[in-house]
């Protein structure tokens, strides 16, 4: 008989559960004909195959590129294609004029979540502190339960995380004496998973005042700034990142992902932030993998450097405005009148939230009706952390308008839309 390896698992196997996602994928798998609004994934019909194929085929062609490519790279990521990434993010407006930041700086990673992956090995021990919006990107809570970390949600509105509340949660675990265990705040300063909303601007400036403040009193905590989808916005001007804010590059680790905006099958994304902290990162990648994708990372410094990746993005930005105002549409037209959405500012969710009293939780009635109905969201539990209440009973679900086509996504809202009729009236 097989032995069975669970009986020796370390602490951090024990805690880690399979990603929420997993299940919900699963759910798509057992249920023919089930229409997905879960799965984060992108526009399927935008993802730019011709405009690869066409750079990927020279590069290997030339012996010498084409062998370089195909050989390991460096465990920080590529000099070259860091170079060329400062440089774009300098005359973007991504740091602050006085910031001296170069090369050194960034770390490419395996998408952005082995950034994020990454900055919490290397910062946070069990029992650490970390705050992040409530709701929050919901892969994230995986991480931070696996570390076994305590966590804070803070409150969001239309405008972002509420300054006031971070402030409040801050000066309550000084009080108890616990301001020290405090080492990291998470958000997503544009268009956010799950929300689809954008911190504004004012709040930018007083969340990182507040924190330099602490970072005064001998109290540090790193601001991880995720912009995943700051390229995806649907109007201009997009307000700077926090990080521009920031002349001396101590406090705000910024990271950007290539999934959102490019594809997903390259698996790259960055973090630009303190060098201390960054060489601690690429000490831990090179327990991990070595180094991202080298050819994925030459193929990407062609993509930028031709011009293609920046005509992508505003392809991208204008078939996510027209499917948000499609999906918007719809629902005002088929939902009940007591839900409730934002509107989004980019990116490609919808939030939706029911009176109190109704439950989206994935045993809940709403849940159940609209899988007879053949469609799937997120239940918005699942979205909170463990230490909030709407971890246990939440009336809220995150729509992803992302990735199917357009009248399979109608469909899909309005399948929703049947679902919570049937059960609220």
């Amino acid at each position: 008989m097989e032995y069975d390896w669970s009986k020796r698992f370390s602490l951090l196997a024990q805690r880690t559960r399979p990603p929420e996602i997993s299940w919900l994928m699963a759910q798509a798998l057992e249920v023919p004909g089930l229409i997905s609004l879960a799965a984060g994934f992108v526009d399927q019909e935008s993802l730019p195959h011709e405009e690869v194929s066409r750079i990927l085929e020279p590069l290997l062609r030339e012996k010498s590129a084409g062998q370089a490519a195909l050989q390991y790279g460096t465990t920080q990521g590529d000099l070259e294609l860091r170079q060329l990434l400062v440089q774009r993010l300098r005359a973007e407006g991504v740091f602050h004029p006085a910031a001296k930041i170069d090369e050194s700086h960034m770390l490419i990673g395996s998408g952005s979540q082995q950034v994020l992956y990454l900055a919490a090995e290397a910062l946070l021990d069990e029992g650490d502190i970390i705050l992040l919006e409530a709701p929050t990107y919901f892969v994230v809570l995986g991480i931070l339960q696996s570390r076994n970390l305590r966590t804070f949600g803070i409150d969001t509105d239309a405008d972002g995380i509420v300054v006031e509340k971070v402030e409040e949660c801050l000066a309550a675990l000084e009080k108890r004496g616990e301001i020290s265990r405090v080492k990291m705040l998470y958000l997503m300063s544009y268009a956010t998973n799950p929300l689809g909303i954008t911190l504004a601007p004012e709040r930018r400036k007083r969340l990182l005042a507040l924190l330099q403040s602490y970072r005064e009193k001998g109290y540090p905590i790193l601001l991880l700034e995720d912009a995943a989808y700051r390229r995806l916005g649907f109007a201009d001007p997009i307000p700077h990142p926090i990080k521009s804010l920031e002349a001396d590059n101590d406090l705000v680790l910024y990271t950007e992902s290539f999934s959102k905006t490019l594809s997903p099958g390259f698996r790259l994304g960055f973090g630009v932030g303190p060098k201390s902290l960054i060489d601690k990162m690429v000490d831990l990648k090179g327990n991990h993998d070595f180094g991202s994708s080298n050819l994925n990372q030459q193929l990407l410094k062609t993509i930028l450097s031709s011009g293609t990746f920046d005509a992508h993005g505003q392809t991208l930005r204008r078939v996510y405005a027209r499917k948000c105002e499609m999906v918007l549409g719809r629902m005002a037209e088929t939902f009940p009148p007591q839900a409730h959405w934002l509107r989004p500012t980019g990116s490609f969710y919808t939030w939706v939230t029911l009176p109190e009293a109704w439950d989206t939780g994935p045993r809940s009635e709403i849940f159940k009706r609209a899988l007879a109905q053949k469609v799937l969201y997120v239940p918005g539990c699942l979205c909170y952390s463990p230490d909030r209440p709407e971890a246990e009973h939440a009336s809220s679900m995150r729509l992803c308008f992302g990735m199917i086509g357009e009248q399979q996504l109608l469909e899909g809202y309005a399948r929703i839309a049947r679902a919570l009729r049937e059960v609220m009236g």
